[in-house]
């Protein structure tokens, strides 16, 4: 069973004890020789003195951590998979080979390649000897020198088509998914991908920053980031979109993480916390004493059993205090609990005191 409060068993009581006045005063009131007298009743509050702190102005949103770099891996040779190396998990190097496709066809194309570029070359030489002593004319000699250059262009067009048949890591990552397995027909430049890659070194998070808020954004700018069951992660502004998006009010804001120790991955969600400016002996109260109304902030001071309500000017916010730059001094008593029943000069009881 939950015990009350401090504040609801002293309102309870406040209010027992006025019924029974009031009961009373009827009572008496019957007797002429009795005076009516008003009752006041003090109302019960909690309160907190104002006190100077550390705040900082801060913008808080969530966004979707992305990798930096990734690359989805597609074959430019055709031809069946005769192995793959590598599987999820893997972290892999760029240029090294993933997986490799069956080389027969290729090598059989360069052999017979070799074999007619190594007939031109002979030819070639045989027909220099010639032109040099005037034996043959200067078009059979530069129409053998052309189709010597195009043969050699073929068989450097073969070479390629067989170092194809490895596929290759186009950067260093870690590899997300393999998608392709032993024994699959591969299609040159097909859009499927043979494996996903990513870079998880560096990690970005990209949030949508409201334009009146930008003035207050920098590149180079801390951010903080915070995880499900992990500690906070520093962070900084890399590039701030020169444009607002017209239908949002708002611009791209990319927020650059190391992660060399990999323990955070690329698709975690986090809460993004920018800290533009802070102070190190701000006057604060409490953000429950703070009333806001009709575009402006006030609270109760409690002073020798009676509060008065003064509108304050406040300035930085936090999840629990409330800087305030007008209207109140440091050690005064605001009221954080029982405010509904207040107005100005209301008398109170203080129950509670959270200084």
């Amino acid at each position: 069973m939950h015990m009350p409060s401090k504040l609801a068993t002293a309102i309870s009581a406040s209010l027992i004890a006025a019924t029974l006045l009031l009961s009373g005063c009827e009572s008496a009131s019957g007797s002429p020789d009795t005076e009516k007298k008003d009752i006041a009743v003090s109302i019960p509050v909690e309160t907190a003195a104002v006190s100077r702190g550390a705040i900082s102005s801060t913008y808080r949103t969530t966004s979707t951590l992305e990798a930096k770099a990734d690359a989805e891996v597609n074959s430019k040779a055709t031809g069946l998979v005769q192995s793959v190396l590598v599987e999820e998990g893997d972290h892999v190097e760029a240029g090294q080979v993933l997986a490799t496709l069956d080389t027969e066809r290729q090598r059989i194309q360069l052999a017979k390649g070799k074999a007619e570029l190594g007939q031109l070359r002979s030819e070639m030489q045989r027909i220099e000897k010639m032109y040099e002593r005037k034996l043959v004319s200067a078009d059979v000699y530069d129409k053998l020198k052309w189709q010597l250059e195009s043969m050699t262009a073929a068989v450097d067009m073969q070479e390629l088509s067989l170092r194809e048949t490895e596929i290759r890591a186009p950067i260093s990552g870690v590899i997300a998914r393999r998608y392709v397995k032993v024994g699959q027909l591969i299609t040159e430049y097909s859009s499927k991908a043979l494996f996903h890659v990513v870079s998880q070194q560096r990690l970005e998070a990209v949030i949508n920053l409201p334009e009146h808020q930008l003035q207050r954004a920098k590149v180079g700018q801390t951010a903080y980031l915070n995880f499900a069951g992990m500690p906070q992660q520093q962070a900084q502004i890399v590039r701030i979109s020169p444009v607002v998006d017209a239908t949002s009010g708002t611009a791209r804001v990319t927020i650059g993480i190391d992660n060399n120790d990999l323990s955070l991955k690329a698709g975690m969600f986090a809460q993004v916390e920018l800290q533009y400016d802070s102070k190190a002996a701000a006057l604060l109260v409490p953000k429950r004493a703070v009333l806001a109304m009709d575009n402006s902030s006030s609270v109760f001071v409690v002073k020798d059993g009676k509060v008065s309500r003064k509108v304050v000017k406040t300035g930085y916010e936090s999840d629990a205090a409330i800087e305030v730059l007008e209207g109140l001094a440091e050690g005064d008593q605001v009221v954080t609990a029982g405010q509904a029943s207040l107005k100005d000069q209301s008398l109170v009881n203080v129950v509670g005191n959270h200084s």
